[in-house]
């Protein structure tokens, strides 16, 4: 079994070019990464989202959330499940509710794999990502929340040469000359960009996997 594993991880999927089974992933992630933990102590609103990666016919997908054209906070992007801090929850909880009012995923189905590093929103949020393990259950996207669901490939997001920083994409403003650039991680996949602050989280998810074991 373990050399059929090792086989697997070696040979590319032959209608993408891209290894499609990366052994021992969540053991890989669990040792690297930290145990959620509570909020960061800031002057920030605070958030949390989850990070879900989901084993589809044989391979590893991310999946994000396409955001209505109408949606109140980011239109039209891509984003992880997730949202504002309610009461006295803790990230993890807060991620876990936000994935099942979302996408219909209970936390019966998740997996917590770790947190990544926090970070400062646009919008002058903290947010936490945690990482979890999802099953390949049937999903309820609330339409007010969800306009699709995109499944990105953890093979494709895991070649480096996929990955340019580059400032938002239109319509979103352009730096004028002399003004500074806003750069982020921007990922094509079709016709689904990924960029923004869900970039970032997935680019230091790649990066947490790229790292020696």
């Amino acid at each position: 079994m373990l050399r059929r594993r090792e086989r697997l991880a070696r040979e590319p999927n032959a209608a993408t070019g891209y290894h499609v089974c990366v052994p021992e992933v969540d053991d890989h992630l669990r040792r690297t990464l930290p145990t959620p933990g509570d909020w960061q102590a800031t002057t920030m609103r605070r958030a949390a989202v989850l990070c879900p990666i989901v084993r589809r016919f044989g391979e590893d997908f991310v999946l994000v959330l396409r955001r209505p054209n109408d949606a109140r906070q980011h239109p039209g992007q891509l984003g992880f499940p997730g949202g504002m801090r309610n009461g006295d929850e803790s990230p993890l909880e807060t991620a876990l509710r936000e994935c099942d009012e979302e996408v219909g995923v209970g936390a019966a189905h998740v997996t917590v794999l770790g947190e990544l590093p926090h970070r400062p929103s646009s919008s002058g949020i903290l947010v936490h990502c945690l990482v979890g393990r999802v099953a390949d259950v049937p999903l309820r996207p609330d339409p007010r929340e969800v306009l699709r669901v995109v499944w990105l490939p953890l093979a494709e997001l895991r070649d480096e040469q996929r990955w340019a920083d580059l400032p938002p994409p239109p319509p979103y403003p352009q730096p004028q000359a002399g003004q500074p650039r806003f750069l982020s991680p921007h990922f094509l996949h079709g016709d689904e960009l990924l960029w923004g602050l869900t970039g970032r989280f997935v680019r230091d998810l790649v990066t947490t996997l790229a790292r020696e074991r």
